[in-house]
């Protein structure tokens, strides 16, 4: 159960070397570590894994006053919504003020990776949800897959995106078990993750007949 966290921890180690608040260039030709699968479901439940404002549209302002909210929640919303609208040095500058406040923080660290994702930084989305993986090292928890699924189709990887893709199918059948159920679930995700589903819907249609061999020079890589 433990085996693929731990190979995050270990792989993923040579990503976050410098700290995570640290906008390090990713890997040449965005070359990320090959973590696979193992096989099992991820089907735990995580409710620090959610949150997230609906897609935003040309022109739109944040939707929602934030009085309410405290300091690392308001700046972890301010943070995604300027990563969303094109504005990555806000982005930035938002999420590494929360980050400071509180580093260990799972919902922030979740907003962050897929704020990375956004801006095109898979690298450093990898880092946000390995540190994310690292704070509760027993859980398999259900957002996985397709978090990794993206990040590995951002970087180019698609036998590894494709891999992650049908573990997604397999972990959350409801969401991720057709390409159709796919579109329905990201149909208010923002046009970024979009572009990155349907390449990654373009990658499983490419060849998901990849030999198991194929697989196992890609982890030795």
């Amino acid at each position: 159960m433990k085996t693929t966290v731990r190979a995050l921890t270990v792989l993923l180690s040579l990503v976050i070397a410098a700290p995570l608040l640290a906008q390090a260039s990713p890997p040449a030709a965005n070359r990320l570590p090959v973590v696979l699968p193992d096989g099992k479901p991820y089907a735990d439940p995580d409710f620090s894994a959610r949150g997230l404002p609906e897609a935003p549209y040309p022109g739109t302002r944040m939707p929602m006053q934030l009085p309410q909210l405290s300091p690392v929640r308001r700046l972890s919303y301010e943070g995604w919504w300027a990563a969303v609208t094109n504005r990555p040095s806000a982005a930035r500058l938002n999420f590494a003020r929360a980050l400071r406040i509180t580093p260990n923080d799972r919902r922030l660290l979740w907003s962050y990776g897929w704020a990375q994702l956004n801006m095109g930084e898979p690298a450093m989305a990898m880092a946000a949800f390995q540190r994310n993986l690292a704070l509760r090292p027993n859980n398999r928890p259900r957002w996985l897959p397709m978090a990794m699924a993206l990040t590995y189709t951002a970087a180019g990887e698609r036998e590894v995106a494709v891999a992650w893709y049908r573990s997604a199918a397999l972990s959350d059948p409801l969401q991720w078990g057709s390409d159709n159920q796919v579109l329905r679930t990201t149909l208010e995700w923002t046009p970024q993750e979009r572009a990155l589903v349907s390449q990654l819907l373009e990658y499983a249609a490419q060849g998901d007949r990849a030999e198991p061999a194929s697989f196992a020079r890609l982890a030795e890589r």
